[in-house]
């Protein structure tokens, strides 16, 4: 944010400059051998004394990695946040590497370095003053930007210390530049502007509009970290939902989104706005997961129709393979009981090379569980599965013709009223060996009496015959034929992916931002369509390195994924335009709305 404001209103040169003036300001300063001052905290190592705080190299970029003593000691002094519990802990809501210390290290820290006081910033404090006491009067958390960023409605506070050291705090509130300039304009007589009591109403207006529009704000950020971490609540709560009820008490839904989200937050107060309880106590966690969705504006980085190709290119991998229908049962029931469940589920889509990124396998997974082990029978797992993709290839519009697929569907309900369509598939194949051939697949038309010309019936038979080799697998034969999904989970099954594609988008925009710019020396905002891949790519395999899962896309989706942003089609991606379709979104879900 700070570069593109610079970048906005000067030049980047400028922004060079910023970067040499930090790192010639000290990491940190100590008022009169009593008070320790520094942005963010104190440290996860042990036995720190002042003097190796000014022998640190400041001289150069804040590190990533805490590895040395020297890195790790410079990282905390910048990000570092205290919290009230003994020792250290891991802060995820800040980011890798970012701890939160307790009050038993700030009491060492001092006491070695015959301290008596550290001062801090870093956070607004939750109370919204502009300073907070922490670690028994040890700490002080100092913020002197009121209503910070003109819309957290926050005061702001100074510490003004006295010649004995004693100190006092004095807190703030800056009026609104709008009300500023409503002021001057006004030039409302006998005003007299230095009254105490003028200066106080205004920041208490000022207050109680930057208050609302705050807390629209925290829904807004609250949705998008409640779709980021799907995958994380889901499997909290459906390991303590025992029956596979899909519901769960509220204490569990509270301790739920603590657990995952990684933020204190009053939970027992934001429960009453989120969800719903029943009079049993309980709550409806996939309800409330089903809700949670990110959208971006179809004509903003995207032309419209993208989320359908990025999905179909799973399914598409599949049907390709040209497996037998018992090879596909072997391929999804791996121990032969007839139930799929979920890791025979990932490993099939690994088996079949389909290169579904994990964040995806488990969207398509959320949607299609059934009993409470989380297993289907394995003909209507296959149904259900290729049901999540029809939706997609239905929207796409592009495969068939309107006349042939009025001809499809007409087959496709002729075929399977009652029946599913494993059953459908092995009526018509007469043989036995797994296919159904041009042969077989006539003689089943003509059992449907649907009084088919022969014409029609080569049109059908050449739209379905999707690997042109004369035979149908049981895969090409789903995607042919349209089946009505009472449960809806084909719309779900798109969104919930589509879900886990844009929130993995937006929690690493900012890296995305700087490997865009890497290769966009100039600044102008653009980047060449393979350096564009090259920069997703380089996501895909830092998040393999750093957990094991795959990035957002897979290289087959982020093919498609470009033939979308590059809207012109003229070789060059406009990165800017793309990052910002996932900044400052509204929330989607109603118990997000205020």
């Amino acid at each position: 944010g700070f570069f593109d404001e610079i970048k906005r209103k000067y030049d980047p040169s400028i922004f060079l400059m910023f970067q040499q003036l930090f790192e010639v300001l000290p990491i940190a300063t100590v008022l009169s051998e009593r008070v320790f001052v520094v942005h963010g905290g104190l440290f996860r190592r042990d036995a720190v004394l002042v003097q190796h705080l000014r022998c640190l190299n400041r001289r150069r970029q804040c590190p990533t990695s805490t590895d040395s003593i020297e890195d790790s000691l410079l990282f905390d002094c910048m990000w570092a946040d205290p919290w009230d519990f003994p020792g250290v802990a891991k802060a995820g809501h800040r980011g890798q590497n970012c701890i939160r210390f307790g009050p038993d290290v700030t009491k060492r820290f001092l006491g070695n370095n015959a301290l008596s006081l550290c001062i801090r910033s870093h956070e607004v404090p939750s109370s919204l003053r502009g300073f907070e006491d922490r670690h028994d009067g040890r700490l002080i958390t100092v913020f002197t930007a009121s209503n910070y960023c003109g819309q957290t409605g926050n005061f702001g506070a100074v510490v003004i210390f006295h010649s004995d050291m004693s100190y006092t705090v004095e807190e703030h509130m800056a009026p609104s530049l709008e009300s500023l300039v409503q002021e001057y304009r006004a030039q409302e007589p006998n005003v007299d502007y230095d009254s105490p009591a003028n200066d106080a109403k205004q920041p208490m207006i000022d207050k109680e509009k930057s208050k609302e529009k705050m807390e629209e704000d925290l829904l807004v950020k609250l949705e998008a970290k409640v779709v980021q971490h799907k995958d994380d609540l889901w499997w909290y709560w459906q390991q303590v939902d025992t029956e596979g009820t899909g519901k769960i008490s509220a204490a569990l839904w509270r301790q739920g989104m603590a657990a995952a989200l990684q933020i204190e937050l009053p939970w027992f107060s934001l429960q009453k706005t989120l969800v719903q309880v029943d009079k049993e106590g309980n709550i409806d966690y996939k309800e409330f997961l089903a809700k949670c969705k990110h959208s971006v504006e179809d004509g903003k980085a995207f032309e419209s129709g993208w989320e359908n190709k990025i999905v179909l290119k799973a399914y598409e991998s599949l049907i390709s393979s040209d497996m037998a229908l018992t090879e596909i049962f072997n391929l999804f029931d791996s121990d032969g009981d007839g139930l799929v469940s979920s890791f025979e589920f990932k490993q099939a889509l690994s088996a079949a090379n389909v290169g579904l990124p994990e964040a995806q396998i488990n969207a398509i997974l959320r949607v299609i569980e059934r009993d409470d082990q989380g297993r289907l029978n394995v003909a209507t797992f296959l149904d259900r599965f290729q049901i999540v993709y029809s939706k997609g290839k239905k929207e796409t519009g592009e495969d068939f013709s309107p006349q042939t697929a009025k001809l499809l569907t007409k087959v496709g309900r002729a075929m399977v009223g009652q029946q599913t369509r494993v059953e459908v598939f092995q009526a018509m194949d007469t043989n036995g060996d797994g296919y159904v051939d041009e042969k077989e697949f006539f003689i089943g038309l003509g059992s449907l009496k649907l009084n088919l010309s022969e014409a029609e019936k080569q049109e059908i038979w050449r739209a379905v015959d999707v690997n042109k080799d004369g035979r149908l697998n049981y895969l090409e034969f789903c995607a042919a034929f349209e089946v009505v999904d009472t449960s809806g989970s084909s719309d779900r099954a798109m969104q919930e992916i589509i879900d886990a594609i844009l929130a993995a988008l937006q929690h690493n925009a900012l890296s995305l931002s700087f490997a865009f710019r890497y290769f966009d020396p100039k600044q102008e905002g653009k980047v060449k369509v393979e350096d564009f891949k090259s920069g997703m790519r380089a996501l895909n395999a830092s998040i393999h390195t750093a957990n094991g899962s795959g990035g957002p896309l897979s290289d087959d989706q982020l093919q498609v994924l470009v033939e979308f942003v590059d809207k012109d089609k003229d070789g060059w991606v406009d990165y800017q335009e793309f990052l910002s379709a996932f900044e400052g979104q509204k929330a989607k879900t109603d118990a997000f709305k205020k």
